[in-house]
């Protein structure tokens, strides 16, 4: 499990609110991502399965949040599920997929054509995830250039 330094730097704060959903499964890592990210200035909601997080979206008939990260094994359909069905809802909202696991090339095919922006492997520290994070609220949508930036 990533622990988190409470240091911040002010340089990378995230400038603005940016609210971000994080579901993840694994409850003890998702609210200590979800603290770290607090840190840089997300507001952060948390939903324990795709299902729910799907729900809640539902309720309102519009995706509200402006970055979704999802935390779960990526062979599970349910998430590209998911990802296909916020992409229909809202075209700006930024999805990344995080996973520990080595991922297979039809999974990320798959992913990307879901609408997933970005596949980040963990362990990430909640300053590279802020880093990578950032580049999308800046308006730089390559994930190559997040990755040289780490």
């Amino acid at each position: 499990m990533d622990k988190f330094s409470d240091s911040r730097s002010n340089s990378l704060r995230n400038r603005g609110v940016t609210k971000l959903l994080l579901v993840s499964n694994d409850y003890e890592p998702a609210m200590s991502l979800k603290k770290g990210l607090e840190e840089y200035g997300f507001k952060v909601y948390y939903f324990a399965n795709v299902f729910a997080a799907l729900h809640e979206i539902e309720k309102t008939k519009k995706v509200n949040y402006d970055m979704i990260l999802c935390d779960v094994n990526p062979s599970d359909t349910e998430c590209l599920l998911f990802a296909k069905q916020i992409r229909e809802m809202s075209h700006t909202v930024n999805m990344f997929l995080m996973s520990s696991r080595e991922i297979e090339d039809k999974v990320i095919r798959n992913a990307l054509t879901a609408g997933i922006n970005e596949i980040i492997m963990k362990p990430i520290s909640a300053e590279n995830l802020n880093i990578v994070l950032q580049d999308y609220i800046d308006g730089i949508n390559n994930p190559l250039n997040s990755a040289l930036k780490l």
